[in-house]
């Protein structure tokens, strides 16, 4: 009826209005003085569908916006109520899943039936019974739902590490329960690494007791490297040559020797040769390593004693590469604080970088013009390589392998300068012997500036080698020699052979010279207490040289047929030099039936600038069977995805675990936590 009034009006109001000037069309925009009106009378007076409102161009009703009084809330019926021009509403109960749980109460999910509060919790990653938490005690240790997921941890949960002498080396716990870290005390290694070039054989001494540990050929007969045959002997001096004439020698951080053989006129090679007989490969499968050693204890190898001397059954002879071509004359030889193995090809003009695990051509970086004799790495991860006689270095970046500018030592007289043997000291300077003159030279490359040395009472000084403690060492083979020049290997003339040990500090001032028993020292290093071992070709032997008392101590062992060895052949350089390492050794049982499927290692550890640690691992389903076992790795970085490495990873029950702390600027050092091992057990 309101309606109908309203329209009547409204006809009334239009037509009234028609006869003014209001509703004239030239005077439309007047007609809002009737837009007032105009709503009034189109509002129908119901709350619930909203107001009303009128266009005033064409005074036409507009209907309202309706009352929302939706709440979003499942759980309550919402209405508009016009009289009380209000929103009402009620409880609405909701039991979707028919579980007798209320949606709107305390079921949080009205789909499921199986989800309410008080339903049995599975480990499926869903809440079943409503209480805020997912699969809570079902988990395992892994955090996934498979019951035989383990995690193994090193050191155990709320242990501490427990570095001896036994399973580690150089590390220390820093404070209670803390990390470990490297520590300046070290070890004792006691191994000489002597390379007999004539026989093609390498002598392992004991630096303790000058007892030879073990012999070993220089290279492992095969089809897969061009290496002489072993039994060959050396034939420097042949048209056509002949051997493998092996000479070099760098030790590892895990004790294990590579050996550069130079075979003149055939294919040179280098050799790894395992410093521990766990290190060595169980080749014939008997559960045992056959390798040589010193069965009746007299000191020397026999080779008529059935098992001292095993040849190519030695199953601690690792790998044998071929490095460059035909006469690439393999010489200059040291390992990096990474473990890469650095080799220098005289014939080849170049340098190459090898895989330790195999021996595999990584880089090569050309030296055109340059013939590499000698070779040292500095603490900043410079390669540092001698050319003989002509008193030059270079620098190699082992980073980029990239070579950079020579630099050539002053000359000090006649014959100067020369240049043979090459160290590195305790502050990364690098020392040349002279040679044909009595002399020293020291590069200091962050001057760019050369020392000169004088040893008026040396003699030929050949092989040099710097301790951490600021001292030098040279070896001298003569009192006097001169050089034929128009043939690459031998002397115009000589004097008698002698064995001359020459020491003086970093920074030239003399200390003393010795002259010892021996013949022709070509080589000098030094073992873990520092002592000086020099190497005598003539005769056969090393000198070892005890200085902690006023009057030394000279003791003379027997190595082999013509010893030539004058690089690193006691490691003692690139642990106390080129970088500061340490290891700690732990193992681990998995499974205790059925297989043990090892899935991921995991590293907590602190590293900064160059300081990292690397993990090796293998496993075994004994003790005995694990130390015969290969190590793989060195691996780097936070994870070791474990499942990658079947199946040289075995699911044996036992994993043992090395990890290796290595600062190699010995000024950012690593700081290790934990090691983490997950593995799934079936049974």
């Amino acid at each position: 009826m309101r309606a109908a009034a309203a329209w009547l009006l409204w006809v009334a109001v239009l037509g009234g209005c028609s006869r003014t000037r209001g509703l004239d069309p030239s005077y439309g925009s007047e007609r809002e003085d009737v837009a007032p009106i105009c709503v009034e009378l189109c509002d129908d007076g119901a709350y619930c569908n909203g107001a009303e409102t009128c266009d005033p161009s064409t005074l036409a009703c507009l209907p309202g916006e309706p009352i929302d009084c939706d709440d979003g809330d499942e759980c309550t019926i919402d209405r508009c109520d016009g009289a009380s021009r209000s929103c009402s509403r009620v409880e609405q109960p909701r039991d979707e899943d028919r579980d007798a749980h209320d949606a709107c109460d305390d079921d949080c999910d009205d789909e499921d039936p199986e989800v309410h509060p008080g339903a049995l919790e599975t480990c499926d990653e869903r809440d079943e019974d409503c209480d805020g938490r997912t699969d809570e005690g079902l988990r395992s240790e892994c955090g996934d739902c498979r019951p035989g997921c383990r995690l193994l941890r090193l050191p155990e949960q709320g242990e501490m590490w427990m570095p001896t002498a036994d399973n580690s080396d150089a590390v220390e716990v820093a404070g209670p329960f803390g990390p470990l870290e490297l520590t300046s005390s070290t070890r004792q290694r006691f191994d000489a690494w002597i390379a007999n070039f004539v026989d093609g054989q390498v002598t392992k001494l004991d630096t303790r007791t000058g007892a030879q540990l073990a012999r070993y050929d220089s290279v492992i007969d095969g089809e897969d490297n061009g290496a002489e045959p072993s039994a060959s002997r050396c034939d420097r001096e042949g048209s056509v040559g002949g051997g493998n004439c092996p000479a070099r020698t760098a030790v590892d951080f895990q004790g294990a020797v590579y050996v550069a053989n130079r075979a003149f006129g055939a294919q040179g090679t280098v050799t790894k040769i395992a410093g521990f007989s766990d290190d060595c490969v169980d080749r014939d499968g008997d559960g045992e390593i056959t390798t040589s050693q010193d069965l009746n204890g007299n000191g020397t190898i026999d080779s008529f004693v059935d098992g001292e001397y095993l040849g190519q059954r030695d199953e601690c002879l690792l790998w044998t590469a071929d490095v460059g071509g035909h006469n690439s004359i393999p010489r200059a030889l040291a390992v990096a604080a990474d473990g890469k193995v650095w080799v220098g090809l005289y014939g080849e003009s170049r340098v190459l970088e090898l895989d330790p695990a195999s021996g595999t051509t990584l880089r090569s970086v050309p030296l055109p013009g340059f013939k590499p004799y000698g070779a040292a790495i500095d603490g900043r991860g410079g390669l540092w390589i001698t050319q003989s006689l002509t008193g030059q270095i270079l620098r190699i970046d082992t980073e980029r392998a990239a070579a950079g500018q020579a630099f050539t030592a002053p000359s000090s007289g006649s014959g100067c300068p020369s240049s043979y043997g090459i160290a590195v000291d305790s502050r990364d300077r690098i020392w040349l012997t002279g040679f044909t003159c009595p002399f020293a030279f020291r590069f200091d490359q962050d001057a760019s500036a050369w020392l000169s040395v004088a040893l008026p009472d040396s003699g030929v000084t050949r092989g040099i080698a710097a301790d951490d403690q600021g001292l030098i060492y040279t070896a001298s083979s003569h009192d006097w020699l001169r050089i034929n020049l128009e043939s690459s290997f031998g002397f115009l003339e000589a004097s008698d052979p002698i064995t001359r040990l020459s020491i003086f500090t970093d920074e030239g001032a003399m200390v003393r010279t010795l002259d010892l028993r021996g013949r022709g020292a070509i080589g000098v290093g030094l073992d873990s207490e520092r002592r000086p071992w020099l190497v005598n070709q003539d005769t056969g032997t090393a000198t070892r040289v005890d200085l902690s008392s006023d009057e030394p101590e000279v003791k003379q062992f027997a190595v082999g047929e013509l010893p030539y060895t004058y690089s690193d052949f006691t490691g003692f350089a690139l642990r106390r030099i080129t970088a500061s390492t340490g290891f700690i050794r732990g193992t681990l049982e998995g499974c205790a039936l059925g297989p043990s499927e090892w899935e991921e290692l995991t590293v907590d550890a602190d590293v900064a600038g160059s300081a990292q640690v690397t993990i090796r691992l293998r496993t075994g389903a004994t003790r005995e069977a694990l130390a015969a076992a290969q190590w793989l790795g060195p691996f780097e970085g936070e994870a070791v995805d474990l499942r990658a490495l079947a199946p040289a990873l075995t699911m044996d029950r036992l994993i043992e675990i090395e990890a290796r702390l290595v600062s190699e600027d010995r000024r950012s050092s690593p700081s290790l936590h934990s090691i983490t091992v997950q593995l799934h057990c079936a049974f």
